[in-house]
């Protein structure tokens, strides 16, 4: 049986073509649905880092559709 992530840690998984994808909610639209950030990474540990860092830079951030915030700034 697979362990549950915890709670706000993002999604994990290895693609078909070896790589792994990582996948973190950083804000929500008027309707509702999530906002997500995609990452991708040749290793899981990499991958990990990558989401932590990206965890840490969206945590105060009130990311909304009408924003117009670039996910890259």
């Amino acid at each position: 049986m697979a362990k549950r992530r915890p709670s706000g840690d993002g999604m994990v998984r290895k693609r078909e073509d070896g790589r792994w994808e990582g996948r973190i909610v950083v804000g929500h639209k008027s309707n509702g649905d999530s906002i997500f950030r995609y990452l991708s990474a040749g290793s899981q540990k990499e991958l990990l880092a990558k989401l932590h860092r990206n965890i840490e830079e969206y945590r105060d951030v009130d990311l909304r559709e009408e924003s117009k915030m670039p996910l890259g700034e």
